[in-house]
């Protein structure tokens, strides 16, 4: 089988490296790792516009068993602005056998079938996945790179420590 005619090209170690780099990023910035355990981190502001805008990153453990859990990740912003966009959402499993973490609904879709049938649905790229899977790892990274895993936003937010 030449590389031309793959029904779905898929770099298999690029994928999971992603994936396992989302849940160590995870359970960094979600210590203790507990059911209904919630963490709001606010974002600085993006650009000389959004000065006044407050950008927060909500991360939530939904589910957790003893090999599965199940992390939401909510990008909110207060504004005016934020009544023109529906702001990310992202279901993420996180298998803890096997220290993996993947998306599984982004923005409420899930099942990231490649060639859906005509008129079932929006159409997603041969990557969707790996691509709502790198843009988590973006929104992680900026969570931990910028310090905001150690802000405190709320009061209900027993973890986070205040810098």
């Amino acid at each position: 089988m030449t590389k031309h005619n793959r029904r779905h090209p898929l770099d298999l170690s690029t994928v999971m490296a992603v994936c396992d780099g989302n849940y160590i990023r995870i359970l960094k910035l979600l210590p203790g790792f507990s059911l209904g355990q919630q963490r709001a981190f606010a974002l600085p502001p993006i650009g000389r516009d959004e000065a006044g805008l407050e950008h927060v990153v909500q991360l939530h453990v939904v589910e957790k068993f003893r090999y599965t859990s199940t992390v939401s990740m909510r990008v909110q912003v207060a504004g005016p602005g934020s009544a023109y966009y529906q702001p990310p959402l992202i279901l993420v499993r996180l298998y803890h056998d096997a220290s993996t973490a993947e998306v599984v609904s982004y923005q409420q879709q899930g099942a990231f079938h490649v060639r859906p049938l005509p008129g079932d649905g929006p159409e997603f790229s041969r990557d969707e996945k790996q691509q709502v899977n790198a843009l988590l790892a973006e929104w992680l990274t900026l969570c931990l790179e910028q310090g905001l895993g150690r802000r405190r936003v709320s009061a209900q937010d027993p973890d986070a420590v205040t810098t």
